[in-house]
Parts: C-alpha cells; structure tokens; sequence
C-alpha cells in the first residue's frame, strides 16, 4: 500500500480520515479481494516500512553520491490560508485554453488540455477555497538526459529479454 502523495490526502479528507487511517482501512480491503481471488505475493507491504525507507533512501544517496539528481526552482502554487505548497489536486480554476470554470490543476474536462496549476485563471484551492499565491520552491530531479544512453541501452536488452508487448516497446518509445 503506498501511504504517501496526494492521491492518499485526498481520499483521507474525502472520508474524514487520517492519511494513516485510509491506508489501514484500503489496505485491509485490497488484502481481502486480492485473497478472496486467490492472488499471492512474496510480500504485500507498506510503505513506512524500515526495509521500505532504506531501500528508498540508499537508491536516492546512490544516485545524489553520482551526481545524477539536480536541484531546480519552481513556480509552484501556495495556500496562505492551508499553509503549504498546493498539489495539482488541490487547485481549481478557469482553463485558459476554453475557458471552462472548473478546470483542475493538470487537466480541463471540458477540453482535454493539459496543464500546470499556475496556468490557471482564477486559481482557488480546494481545500480552503481561498485564492493561492505563486511561490519558488526547491525540488530535485533525476537527470534523465545525463542518464538516457545508459536508461536507453537497459530498455532495448530487457525489452528483448524480457518478452515485453509490442504495445509496451511502442509506448517506452
């Protein structure tokens, strides 16, 4: 069960849960159907685990220790009022492509169009209904272009060792 991100405070707000709370009742659930279709695994964990955080973190300091992660600043939108950063989810507005009233944060239903939160018209967040500010923020990011001979040579070996679909190879492509 993954107990982190915005899909798992959404459905926690949604429900009036904690974050905690959700993934206890959703794992629970998933547990049951996948044992009531008699599906097994060699281990269906969570998240928070201490053998989850250390492989987490030894893959980030390997790639931080080869210089393969770059910090970058970016215009991100802010809830004065909810006092953080507002993912895509959490923002709502006008589509600036159609106009449409309320466009999400990554995409309008309306027309399809994709988008960033801070392209938005009349950005409100949804969990406070306040207008946010823009703000700078930090985030890192693996260099995929310091990495894409080495990503491109694994995908060709394994797609072809792997049986991966065509449909698969297409779309990797």
């Amino acid at each position: 069960t993954d107990e982190y991100g915005t899909a798992t405070e959404t459905k926690a707000l949604e429900e009036g849960l904690s974050c905690q709370e959700i993934c206890d009742k959703y794992h629970a659930v998933h547990k049951a159907v996948y044992e009531w279709f008699g599906c097994s695994f060699d281990k269906f964990g969570r998240t928070p685990t201490r053998a989850q955080t250390e492989i987490c973190q030894g893959l980030f300091q390997d790639l931080w220790q080869a210089g393969n992660i770059n910090e970058q600043v970016m215009e991100q939108l802010y809830s004065e009022a909810a006092g953080k950063f507002l993912a895509d989810r959490f923002v709502s507005g006008t589509c600036p492509k159609c106009g449409y009233e309320d466009a999400r944060g990554d995409q309008c239903d309306k027309c399809g169009g994709l988008m960033n939160p801070t392209d938005l018209l009349n950005p409100r967040c949804k969990l406070t209904g306040t207008k946010p500010v823009i703000r700078s923020t930090k985030h890192l990011f693996l260099d995929l272009p310091k990495l894409s001979d080495k990503l491109q040579a694994y995908i060709d070996t394994t797609s072809q060792l792997g049986g991966w679909s065509a449909n698969c190879v297409q779309v990797r492509g």
